[in-house]
């Protein structure tokens, strides 16, 4: 009797889901009707809304491409615009995702099937709303993924001119460009799109052979020491991005000169972060030229760390350029902030550690600035006072 009273609260429930339009109520009606019609694809439609609406995104994008194509494109027009927009955009996000995934976990070009799905979404897309720029990219992109580029070429073209002014698009022709070897070109392209800060950059980038995109970041690294020499840093910065992003992050040369167009532009944070990167990746080498540019990374690091009022991190990397190579450390601090400039930046850490009695810390800022800027006399007279406190005889030796 229990048994029954649960299952006629059961079929309840289900009937006030129903009338009620929740997403568990639409999908239980769409899976009935798909027992009832297995023939129609109205109720398969009807159910991928429903799992789309319960999060289950997966299971209603799979739904979806089992559906035939003019049926696809067929019950997407019949769609309200609102709800048309909405399904067209997840639609086209989906599979943006599921081809980035393809093309990073799978080399250039693709198989036909790891592409099958971004294909059939593109070209019912397409047919959906031709007008819509994004899904022609999508479809230009896959073409892209599968080698085709001549197709891709040619619906590019056809779409957005010979010569396309928006940057996406020039972007693509980008990628055709240096599967070409015209690589200054494809730079040049590329950072058209680096300059709007586009997450796309590095998914055509990934559309690109190993030797193909190290050749271009060279071109795009040639092109901004260029352009930079005639005060350009905006440009030079959109080039060393793709330099950058096409060598993954790894190559520290792109890395230091990205950060000094960080660093002529004010955007100090961000040249930190690169160099951050570049002095990690310092080895044990220790041969005088490679002292020296570590003593050289140091520096500007440490000068941009004291333009973002960071002077306790940089005053430890100046202390450390100058324990690796006094004379280049000296060298890149007159050509930078200036040796009294930093001096004072020395005197106030050292003065804050005298005022705590940490005398050992104190002692050394004290002899970092003195080694910058000899003729500072706050610093000579706190460094006789220190002496005349401390009596550990290794400070005062």
């Amino acid at each position: 009797m229990l048994e029954e009273k649960s299952s006629s609260g059961g079929a309840q429930s289900k009937r006030d889901n129903h009338r009620s339009g929740t997403p568990a109520g639409v999908q239980a009606l769409a899976s009935l009707l798909m027992e009832l019609q297995p023939s129609s694809d109205g109720p398969q439609i009807l159910a991928a809304d429903a799992l789309y609406q319960l999060g289950r995104v997966e299971e209603a994008y799979r739904l979806l491409l089992a559906i035939r194509a003019d049926a696809v494109v067929k019950e997407i027009l019949s769609l309200k615009d609102r709800a048309r927009t909405l399904l067209c955009d997840w639609l086209h996000q989906f599979c943006r995702n599921s081809l980035s995934d393809a093309v990073v976990t799978n080399p250039v070009p693709c198989l036909e099937e790891q592409l099958k799905d971004a294909f059939v979404v593109s070209g019912a897309l397409m047919r959906t709303d031709s007008r819509e720029p994004l899904w022609h990219l999508l479809y230009v992109d896959t073409l892209l993924a599968k080698g085709e580029r001549v197709a891709a070429g040619a619906h590019l073209c056809q779409v957005f001119g010979q010569e396309p002014r928006d940057a996406v698009a020039q972007a693509r022709l980008g990628v055709m460009e240096a599967w070409q070897q015209n690589y200054c070109s494809a730079a040049r392209r590329l950072s058209k799109l680096s300059e709007k800060g586009s997450p796309i950059l590095d998914f055509l980038l990934a559309l690109l052979p190993f030797n193909h995109r190290k050749c271009t970041a060279q071109a795009a690294a040639q092109e901004a020491s260029s352009v930079s020499l005639c005060g350009q840093w905006d440009r030079a910065l959109a080039l060393l991005t793709v330099a950058v992003q096409a060598e993954g992050h790894l190559k520290p040369q792109y890395l230091r000169q990205r950060a000094a167009c960080f660093a002529q532009l004010g955007l100090h944070e961000r040249a930190i972060s690169d160099l951050d990167k570049v002095i990690q990746g310092h080895d044990s080498a220790s041969g005088s030229d490679d002292l020296k540019i570590r003593a050289e990374d140091l520096c500007c690091r440490g000068r941009s760390l004291v333009l973002c009022s960071k002077e306790g991190a940089a005053l430890e990397d100046f202390t450390q350029a100058l324990n690796l190579h006094r004379d280049q450390t000296i060298q890149c601090v007159e050509a930078g902030l200036g040796g009294a400039h930093l001096a004072e930046c020395f005197l106030r850490g050292a003065l804050q550690h005298y005022g705590e009695q940490q005398l050992t810390k104190a002692w050394t800022l004290i002899e970092s600035g003195l080694s910058v800027d000899g003729e500072n006399a706050e610093l000579r007279r706190l460094r006789a006072r220190v002496k005349r406190e401390v009596a550990i005889p290794c400070i005062v030796n």
